[in-house]
């Protein structure tokens, strides 16, 4: 029980240190409250990866279990992700492409330190590509760098993040349970407590940010723990994976695809994301009353929903691959609906407002990359001062 209670406990404590001593580091660590996705008010410690990292070495060396050789080898292969993820949050100079390449070195090094890789999706002549070990590993490194980046997307409010991370942990340690991989589930249960240390201190208060270190760290654990799962157990199906993870992977999809047909910058940072709609559209619209930094934690728990769905449908049937096929469709069809209706909400008396006084713009341009950040500003702020009866 110590080798959770200790690891968890200790990601808490340094978590909390990190913010009580902000006013030392927050120069180079703390988040600034001006840019386009950013919706809280005072400078947050953006560090959270930092303590996670800790917590996590400090479960190797606490544990004999094992696993515990895994666990390490995957934690070398996710230095030069999480390498990247701190040097961005220190810097803000590494850009998208090198953290792109950082999380695809770090798939490599997993393939070169573990030996697994994705030989199967149960496709019918995709199979018979990955048969071939060089294709094989492109696919895997593909995979894991492109949830790693997912995981850093959907980093945008309190407990968001961390929160979808826990649960994909825990839906891939059931599933490594109820085939005996006892190994793996003693990872994913280890993965859970330490996101949970950092996670009561960013939920939801949001004293500290994940930050891209521990976006980049934990995004490389869960695609990596989710590559093992089906190719240490052939009765897994690999769409069981995919499911768990179908939150990041089809928010990250949708998303560059929306921008392609907008001919903007998939690189570009925007608030068109479905979590910033629902704060937009939602939380904003109908609890203005809300103090602000708790409004920010409230859009968390509706996209928790979604990813347990997903989790939920692959631990019962982690085996049946035409069901995971048709479920994970289920879910990209889903989160269209969920999309389209957001967008087509009436704006709130805050967004008319502003657009009156500023921009005269339609509703649908306001969900779009184009809406600056400086709008969204007047748009909180209005909510808060002008018409706190809404």
């Amino acid at each position: 029980m110590n080798d959770f209670i200790i690891p968890f406990l200790a990601t808490a404590l340094i978590s909390l240190l990190l913010v009580l001593s902000k006013g030392f580091h927050g120069k180079h660590t703390c988040d600034p409250t001006d840019g386009i996705q950013k919706f809280h008010e005072c400078h947050t410690p953006r560090i959270g990866g930092i303590a996670i990292f800790c917590g996590l070495i400090l479960a190797c060396f606490l544990s004999t279990t094992p696993d515990t050789e895994l666990l390490k080898l995957m934690l070398i292969a996710s230095l030069p992700a999480f390498a990247a993820g701190v040097i961005e949050d220190l810097t803000k100079k590494a850009g998208v492409k090198k953290r792109l390449v950082a999380t695809m070195v770090s798939g490599f090094l997993a393939w070169w330190l573990t030996g697994y890789t994705l030989n199967h999706i149960d496709i019918q002549g995709i199979d018979g590509l990955l048969s071939y070990l060089p294709i094989s590993i492109a696919f895997t490194v593909f995979a894991v760098a492109g949830i790693s980046n997912a995981t850093n997307i959907i980093d945008g409010f309190n407990g968001l993040s961390s929160g979808t991370l826990m649960i994909c942990f825990s839906a891939i340690s059931l599933i490594a349970w109820q085939v005996g991989d006892i190994d793996l589930m003693h990872i994913c249960l280890l993965l859970t407590v330490v996101t949970g240390g950092f996670f009561i201190i960013n939920f939801p208060l949001g004293k500290i940010f994940l930050g891209d270190s521990g976006a980049y760290l934990l995004g490389f654990m869960l695609a990596w723990v989710a590559v093992m799962l089906p190719m240490r157990n052939p009765t897994v199906s690999p769409w069981a994976s995919l499911l768990i993870c179908s939150y990041p992977f089809i928010e990250t999809t949708y998303s560059m695809g929306r921008r392609l047909i907008q001919k903007s910058s998939t690189s570009q940072a925007d608030i068109a994301h479905m979590h910033s709609l629902i704060k937009i559209k939602v939380i904003n619209c109908y609890f203005p009353c809300v103090p602000k930094h708790i409004r920010n934690s409230m859009v968390s728990p509706f996209c928790w929903t979604f990813v347990i769905i997903s989790s939920t449908i692959s631990v019962v049937y982690y085996k049946q691959t035409p069901l995971l096929m048709a479920a994970s469709l289920g879910m990209f069809t889903l989160y269209a609906i969920i999309y389209k209706v957001l967008i087509s909400l009436s704006p709130s008396k805050e967004q008319i407002l502003f657009e009156q006084q500023n921009y005269p713009v339609t509703a649908e341009q306001i969900a779009t990359p184009d809406y600056q950040y400086q709008k969204q500003q007047l748009i909180e702020e209005t909510l808060i001062t002008e018409i706190p009866n809404n």
